[in-house]
């Protein structure tokens, strides 16, 4: 066992070198480049290592958060946009569809009245069986369902990747019965994507929501 984990810390710190003596060796490579390239090799090489370690992290003075330009605008529209597509297949009871509006990676949670549910495997069978009994159909004027109370993170602070947190109306079953009944929920999303915004709802009453005042998206009716 001990000459496993010898060879296995072997193994990982040789890559580590391989790996950074590539990048770091690019010369026609700009520092940024590197730095961010290095950055996603820690972040999928060492996943366990100390977070506070993480190159990944970082540390933005209150004031420069602040003043940064982000156009919320443009980021609330899409993540709205998700939101609709994603109440639009769970009133349908379309798996296919809901699928394609959820962050299915590890960590994802789904709460409900009575507990929360951990994986997308125990998520997606509790769908499954919740539909064969509750039917939210005759729910209406879900089509003007919003999003409110946004926070936004950039990536990079607490993960390598762009962070939203919001509340909004939800579709739950009720407690004791198999009624079908809309509250207030919690929208944890993640933006995964290099390329085009790609929005996706990882938790719902879970537990990374967050309301930093820091990242509270400014009201635009103020």
């Amino acid at each position: 066992m001990e000459q496993r984990k010898i060879l296995s810390l072997a193994t990982t710190t040789l890559l580590l070198i391989v790996v950074f003596a590539h990048l770091t060796g690019c010369g026609d490579v700009e520092d940024e480049t590197v730095t961010e390239r290095l950055r996603f090799t820690e972040f999928f090489l060492l996943p366990t290592a100390p977070y506070y370690r993480k190159s990944y992290i970082e540390h933005i003075p209150d004031e420069e958060v602040a003043t940064r330009q982000v156009n919320f605008e443009a980021k609330i529209a899409a993540i709205q946009e998700v939101y609709t597509a994603f109440i639009k297949a769970y009133r349908e009871e379309d798996m296919s569809a809901l699928t394609k509006t959820l962050d299915t990676s590890q960590g994802i949670e789904w709460g409900t009245l009575t507990g929360t549910f951990h994986g997308w495997n125990n998520i997606k069978g509790f769908l499954e069986a919740k539909w064969i009994k509750t039917d939210c159909k005759e729910i209406q004027n879900w089509e003007n369902w919003e999003l409110t109370d946004f926070y936004i993170r950039p990536k990079y602070i607490k993960a390598p990747w762009e962070e939203a947190s919001a509340t909004g109306p939800m579709f739950f079953q009720a407690t004791g019965s198999f009624e079908c009944v809309t509250q207030s929920a919690s929208f944890y999303l993640t933006n995964k994507s290099t390329k085009s915004p790609k929005w996706q709802i990882h938790q719902i009453n879970g537990s990374r929501y967050f309301t930093d005042p820091k990242y509270k998206v400014p009201d635009p009716k103020n």
